[in-house]
């Protein structure tokens, strides 16, 4: 049996998966879109997990509306075995194209480093890839994660882009300026969209890499309030109140999602933080990579506390109020006298402060 459960991102929707059987009941289609959005496997992994899927029984990949917004063709709509060559032979194309030596072309580079967000990208422009990977590899750096390369042809909209780890296993390929029909296939997972089964509930502290506004970050904590997956019985469970019909509406959105959803419509909502410790409401796009939070929380993060216990019901809204107010004027006052630290001990006790 196909372990789909690892090639999850999440290790706690893993192992929640695991626990249910959700294995078994897994899809050929799902599994091979947990395959696409896996974000450890490099493209020889991705390759053959979707080969061992290809052998699976075939179904089709999209229907009704979904398969009008893909675009696709219909024999590659009909057929999940014909979608997944069809998609390895386009990259495997996009490989060659990348590597094969062109004059009209120039090539540059980024690295990401270990513990870092941002892509640090060199200055220079080469002649081929090899001449980047050389580059990239001339100080041995361990602390290199992964290189983006990209090939530009000069004078046109058109360009691949390769991830690959250091010893230039390619991790993930892309094209801009491509043709409408590789345009269509190398977006056709973007058109997907899937109510999987996790194990959170409302109020649960959670952590993704990803911000509400798309950019990865490195755990950034928030208070779940609900997933874009819940329907009204989800809703009863987790203890929101009918109002306005919002049951109607969450079967309604639910309904619309597995018809035509995409990829980005994946939400899990919540109470996220700005750098001052202030809550605002908001969402972020990838469900399925959300964790449990286990680090502990300190300065203005417990104010995150605060507002799952009032999610749990485990507080009332009164003192939910009190105390945020409190720990946000507690953290200003750690943040304005810090701003003393520039004044001698007695200048500060004649002030009054010490």
């Amino acid at each position: 049996m196909l372990d789909v459960a690892s090639f999850l991102n999440s290790k706690d929707i893993a192992a929640h998966w695991r626990k249910i059987g959700f294995c078994a009941q897994c899809t050929p289609l799902q599994a091979a879109y947990l395959v696409w959005q896996n974000d450890r496997m490099t493209l020889p992994q991705r390759h053959a997990a979707w080969e061992e899927i290809a052998a699976l029984p075939d179904c089709a990949v999209a229907e009704g509306e979904r398969k009008g917004r893909m675009e696709i063709p219909d024999a590659l709509a009909g057929s999940l075995h014909e979608f997944l060559r069809a998609f390895m032979r386009l990259q495997n194309d996009l490989l060659s194209r990348f590597f094969c030596a062109d004059e009209s072309a120039v090539y540059r580079y980024a690295v990401l480093y270990k513990g870092e967000e941002d892509w640090h990208r060199d200055g220079w422009i080469y002649g081929s890839a090899d001449e980047c990977f050389a580059d990239a590899d001339e100080d041995g750096d361990p602390d290199v994660i992964c290189l983006r390369l990209t090939k530009q042809w000069i004078g046109e909209n058109r360009a691949i882009t390769l991830t690959a780890k250091p010893d230039r296993t390619p991790v993930a390929i892309d094209a801009d300026g491509t043709d409408e029909g590789e345009r269509d296939l190398l977006q056709a997972f973007e058109w997907m969209w899937f109510d999987f089964p996790t194990p959170f509930r409302r109020g649960d502290l959670v952590v993704s890499r990803h911000s509400p506004f798309g950019s990865v970050m490195h755990g950034e904590p928030f208070v779940l309030t609900r997933l874009c997956s819940w329907g009204s019985a989800d809703y009863v469970k987790n203890r929101i109140r009918e109002e306005m019909g919002c049951y109607r509406t969450a079967d309604g959105y639910l309904e619309h999602h597995r018809k035509n959803g995409d990829w980005s419509d994946m939400t899990a909502h919540g109470w996220f933080q700005r750098e001052d410790g202030s809550i605002y409401s908001e969402c972020m796009h990838h469900y399925l990579d959300l964790e449990f939070l286990r680090e502990p929380l300190t300065g203005a993060r417990r104010i995150l506390k605060t507002f799952s216990a009032f999610e749990r019901g485990e507080i009332g809204a009164e003192l939910l109020a009190d105390a945020y107010h409190v720990l946000l004027c507690e953290e200003h006052a750690k943040r304005e006298r810090e701003k003393l630290s520039c004044y001698l001990d007695e200048w500060l006790r004649l002030a009054g402060i010490e």
